[in-house]
């Protein structure tokens, strides 16, 4: 009797190593969202530190037809950083929004995007984080991913929302837009965290 709960005891321990191990130990399919300009500049200055290697399985960058420079961009940064990656693939998409177009005229783009990154997004189901900083290629993006996971085509997706250091009162319109459909909504300023409640203030990201 006393060895059965022995072993019984060795089991449990066993099981509780195993399942802890796995929970934090877990390797992610992350997909970042880069922008024109400055969002990709507080993009790659958030994620600086973050540990790709140890964290992700499978890591994608996305970016738009119109943002040429933007990969050039990125593997600068990381190679003047020296951060490790593990496998990288790059995603191109269709801009939702140029910079001053009508707000009128851009439905109709928005409409477009969505459809092509609908079909851009089949190929990768396996996502599991979504990351972006607000630039408006983010909402075809974040409606495929819900709609996706609605229809039974993928598995859930979580929605990491960084607003721009630069909105210290308010929100941006993708940050309006993806408040309330963000799994985590985090913001570089405590004013802002203290309007919005559903909003997280870490710190100063940049």
């Amino acid at each position: 009797m006393l060895t059965l709960s022995i072993i019984v005891i060795l089991l449990i321990l066993v099981g509780l190593r195993f399942y802890i191990g796995s929970k934090y130990n877990k390797k992610y399919n992350m997909l970042v969202l880069f922008g024109s300009g400055g969002h990709t500049y507080e993009m790659l200055m958030t994620l600086k530190n973050y540990d790709f290697q140890r964290k992700c399985q499978n890591l994608y960058f996305m970016h738009s037809f119109a943002d040429t420079q933007e990969p050039l961009r990125v593997a600068k940064f990381i190679e003047d950083n020296k951060i490790a990656l593990p496998k990288l693939e790059w995603i191109t998409i269709h801009r939702s929004r140029k910079v001053k177009q009508s707000y009128l005229s851009s439905i109709i783009t928005t409409i477009k995007a969505t459809v092509h990154t609908f079909l851009i997004l089949l190929k990768f189901r396996d996502l599991d984080i979504f990351i972006t900083n607000g630039p408006g290629t983010c909402i075809p993006v974040v409606i495929v991913l819900i709609a996706q996971y609605l229809l039974f085509i993928r598995k859930r997706c979580k929605i990491l929302f960084i607003e721009s250091w630069c909105r210290v009162e308010n929100l941006s319109l993708s940050g309006k837009l993806l408040y309330w459909v963000s799994d985590k909504f985090v913001v570089n300023w405590e004013t802002l965290s203290n309007k919005y409640k559903r909003a997280t203030f870490v710190g100063n990201l940049i």
